[in-house]
């Protein structure tokens, strides 16, 4: 199996990286606190909102298989469960690029709104980063409304 792109980026020289860039964006869902963060928590199911994802496959306790689709390039890779806090935190990392990690946030509004609050770090300038990750959250957002609603 032939390297990732992901791969080559490790293996450059680390004075071609470029610094960290954080990125950090939050929405109000009509779901409650347990709900929302159980749905995120289903890591397997995290393409049905960031939709560049794929096939994400579970390792071990901690560690998942994934690829990224991105300007018609496949990306592959492993992220790791950091530290899940139930009905509050989930924070992550790419291990297979080491230059990108992230951490969800839930907040209770109400006991029908929660306020979820994702912020990525990474090395990969992206302008519209915090436009993606909108997108992203927007999809989360009418997922658990509408979870809920078929229910």
């Amino acid at each position: 199996m032939g390297a990732s792109r992901s791969d080559d980026v490790i293996q450059g020289s680390a004075s071609r990286i470029a610094p960290l860039t954080a990125t950090r964006t939050s929405i109000v869902v009509r779901a409650p606190l347990k709900r929302a963060f159980q749905q995120w928590a289903r890591v397997e199911e995290l393409s049905k909102f960031i939709t560049p994802l794929r096939n994400v496959r579970r390792i071990d306790e901690c560690q998942f298989s994934y690829s990224w689709h991105a300007n018609g390039d496949e990306y592959q890779g492993v992220l790791q469960i950091l530290l899940q806090i139930p009905g509050r935190r989930i924070a992550w990392r790419a291990l297979s690029n080491a230059l990108m990690s992230g951490v969800v946030a839930f907040e209770r509004h109400s006991e029908q709104e929660t306020e979820v609050t994702l912020k990525i770090r990474s090395v990969f300038d992206l302008p519209n980063l915090s436009v993606k990750l909108e997108e992203y959250l927007g999809n989360f957002k009418q997922l658990v409304e509408n979870e809920h609603a078929t229910k």
